[in-house]
């Protein structure tokens, strides 16, 4: 397949059109695109510092084992990488049960990170850190572009759930920042749907 591909189409670009392109080949070209965004997608979702970068390193390798065709490279990536990052926290017993709630610490801030986020931007991910984690796992996907079709998948519920979750994590947002009234049930952790 790689002596029919043309310089002109990349393998990124097949990839997110349903076309199973080769893992290996796909890391070497994404990684240096996706690598931060990865790990600014997992520390949205509670992780620190240590623990998104081993995470989106453990995407990446997954991506190169022998044999791996992978269609919508970004969502799988992403799709792996909080899925590992997930079994970091759950122990084997506790695998079933409610999806993990992070504690997330705003000391992930590397001094590039410190030197980019304004006052404005640590308030919004301390607003973020304190969604539920199915609103915040919501929000973290529509951050990154996906559609609430492809956010379902990848969290493995229903496109309503998502775009309910989005809304009441807009809404807290919104509460937070001072934007706009809010009804009680925008930011209630019983309010997350499944």
């Amino acid at each position: 397949m790689d002596e029919a591909l043309s310089d002109e189409v990349s393998l990124t670009y097949l990839a997110e059109q349903d076309v199973a392109v080769p893992g290996r080949e796909l890391a070497e070209e994404l990684h240096d695109k996706e690598y931060a965004g990865l790990v600014r997608f997992l520390l949205l979702q509670g992780a620190t510092w240590a623990e998104a970068q081993d995470a989106a390193q453990e995407a990446f390798t997954s991506m190169c084992r022998p044999g791996t065709r992978i269609t919508r490279a970004r969502a799988w990536l992403r799709t792996v990488a909080w899925r590992s990052w997930i079994k970091q926290q759950v122990r084997w017993e506790d695998s079933c049960a409610e999806m993990h709630e992070a504690h997330l610490s705003l000391k992930w801030d590397t001094p590039a990170h410190a030197a980019e986020l304004c006052e404005e931007a640590r308030h919004v991910v301390r607003l973020l850190s304190g969604l539920p984690p199915k609103q915040r796992a919501a929000m973290a996907w529509h951050m990154d572009g996906f559609t609430t079709e492809e956010s379902a998948r990848a969290m493995g519920t229903s496109s309503a759930a998502v775009r309910q979750n989005l809304a009441r994590a807009r809404a807290a947002l919104k509460a937070g920042l001072g934007l706009g009234e809010v009804s009680p049930a925008g930011n209630a952790r019983e309010g997350e749907v499944s």
